[in-house]
């Protein structure tokens, strides 16, 4: 989302990572775990922190009829905390101070199987720090569109699901191994989804592949 909801967040350097997930466990309702997605702590410098909570454990800790009720409750216990909280799409938006002085913008989104899907938004920056989360879920989506798996015909990536039936909608895994042999190729894992430059390499045997998102993000590879 970047820190454009909290007002006054600051930049989140990974020297403060650990200090805010720890101030954020403390502040949230018992029974909802945090699993860490995107650039927070991969990064240097970071807009924001992203988090995925789970949908079951939000809606225990919240018991309303539907998810985004248990969203709004969510918002609601931040300022009556006094916190600055507020909601968009599947997030809940939170101040979360660092230090006596500075706030960090931490996103939660709530998702069903949030554990399962978390490494889908887990990627390495190492190799390019200025590389985005988008352009490998871009990437992902091309490349599901090129392929197809037994019995589902084609198929797409569905950002916190996983793999599902392009025409029905059915679950096909969320493993992130599983993904990459049906998107990439028989021998791939989840390690030749971390980075552009490891998609790139692990697409060397399949030409097609390799020449479409060739065309389509080379001139990002170094960008994005």
């Amino acid at each position: 989302m970047g820190k454009n909801v909290v007002p006054n967040a600051v930049d989140l350097h990974k020297k403060d990572v650990i200090p805010l997930t720890i101030n954020l466990i403390k502040l949230l309702p018992k029974g909802i775990n945090i699993f860490p997605i995107g650039s927070a702590g991969q990064k240097d410098v970071s807009s924001d922190a992203d988090f995925l909570i789970d949908a079951s454990e939000l809606m225990t800790a919240f018991p309303t009829a539907t998810l985004s009720e248990s969203r709004k409750a969510l918002e609601t216990y931040f300022k009556n905390i006094g916190l600055f909280a507020a909601r968009t799409g599947i997030s809940v938006h939170v101040g979360i101070a660092i230090n006596s002085t500075d706030v960090i913008q931490v996103d939660l989104m709530a998702v069903e199987n949030a554990k399962e899907v978390a490494p889908l938004h887990q990627h390495d920056y190492s190799e390019n720090p200025t590389m985005k989360g988008g352009t490998l879920h871009a990437i992902w989506a091309d490349l599901a569109r090129m392929s197809s798996t037994p019995g589902h015909n084609s198929v797409m990536i569905s950002p916190y699901k996983g793999l599902v039936n392009r025409e029905t909608k059915e679950f096909i895994t969320s493993s992130k191994d599983d993904i990459a042999k049906i998107i990439i190729g028989p021998t791939a894992s989840s390690c030749d989804m971390r980075s552009v430059s490891a998609i790139m390499q692990a697409l060397t045997p399949y030409p097609e592949k390799f020449s479409a998102i060739l065309n389509a993000y080379c001139t990002q590879t170094e960008t994005v």
